[in-house]
């Protein structure tokens, strides 16, 4: 598109730029996206396959209402108080909508998900980003700064970080706006802060079934929170925002808990075992309470130059360039074949 007919709010505008996505079926030992390393339930293949019939003529639910209630049900909560979208991606985004206005800030600290400044400047926003401190922890400044519209990621992405309960519930407490926990990767850490519901009605939190749940191609989020939050999303979300498909998905997904302990269980284990065999090689890491470990590799070596080498070998990983993370690589935990793989392609390339 022409320069000249984009808006001036985003002259020299950057997007937020996706993981590499290879086209499936070439043999990539794919380790940058944070996907699954295991496959969806089969109860929720079998409810895709029953609803993929000549009802798809048909509009969905334009609440996603199936979806949930189911979510509901499972986390003990009212409808009223959980919105469905298109991944957590268009909650957040939905969250701008509903809560700030141009040339509001919106804070956050860095570094986190990268997606946030982006649309920050789509909505005219001011972002207010707050570097982290020691340990990757939430500076006061951040937790004290007035925003109408603040965002959390918890565990944190990409540095892993997961933060307390007391912490959150202080981020909460001392935020005059809305206060946005993203739990994308929370199955996979020893807490959620789910509980601070009761009490916080400023806390909005957003989850995603693309990760815990194997449906990152269904594109499924949710959030949680106060109905006077939920009622606000629903203002102002596209209609019939999640299809068909995606609902009766989620249904299946959020109700087999056999299945989705085991994924959780798997990316924990492995987890631990990829940690432990990259400090072997040499490699720092900070702990990690994700589906990915967050590592730095051995000095000399370059990063950019790894990661170029292991692409070459058809592998991939997420490294960074960009301070306070430069040099660091984010691997999403997969399958021991995929581990080995990486191991054995690490330590020849070193």
């Amino acid at each position: 598109m022409s320069k000249s007919f984009l808006k001036k709010a985003l002259s020299g505008f950057r997007p937020y730029v996706p993981g590499e996505q290879p086209p499936d079926g070439e043999g990539w030992v794919k380790l940058n996206t944070n996907e699954s390393p295991l496959p969806p339930s089969p109860k929720v293949i079998e409810a895709i396959r029953a609803a993929a019939d000549e009802s798809l003529r048909l509009y969905p639910s334009p609440t996603a209402a199936p979806a949930r209630q189911a979510i509901a049900r499972h986390f003990g909560l009212d409808p009223a108080q959980v919105a469905v979208g298109n991944g957590g991606d268009e909650l957040i985004e939905m969250c701008f909508r509903a809560f700030a206005g141009a040339g509001d800030r919106v804070a956050f600290p860095t570094p986190t998900y990268p997606l946030l400044e982006p649309v920050c400047l789509m909505h005219e926003a001011i972002p207010a980003p707050f570097p982290t401190d020691e340990g990757w922890s939430w500076s006061s400044p951040l937790v004290d700064d007035p925003a109408p519209l603040k965002f959390l990621v918890n565990p944190n992405s990409p540095t892993g970080t997961l933060h307390n309960r007391l912490t959150v519930e202080r981020a909460a407490a001392r935020s005059r706006g809305v206060v946005v926990l993203d739990e994308a990767y929370v199955d996979f850490a020893p807490q959620s802060q789910l509980d601070l519901l009761a009490r916080c009605r400023n806390l909005l939190i957003i989850r995603t079934m693309s990760k815990s749940y194997a449906l990152a191609g269904m594109r499924i989020g949710f959030a949680l929170g106060d109905p006077e939050l939920v009622a606000a999303l629903d203002t102002v979300k596209d209609s019939y925002n999640v299809d068909r498909l995606a609902i009766v998905a989620a249904c299946a997904a959020i109700e087999d808990d056999r299945h989705h302990r085991m994924i959780v269980d798997h990316v924990v284990a492995e987890r631990a075992w990829l940690e432990s065999r990259l400090s072997e090689v040499g490699f720092e890491h900070s702990p990690s309470a994700a589906n990915f470990v967050f590592v730095k590799p051995p000095q000399p070596a370059s990063a950019a130059a790894l990661a170029d080498a292991l692409r070459e070998r058809r592998i991939l990983v997420r490294h960074y360039d960009r301070e306070p993370i430069a040099g660091w690589f984010r691997i999403t935990v997969g399958t021991r074949d995929q581990h080995e793989k990486l191991l054995n392609a690490l330590r020849e390339i070193l």
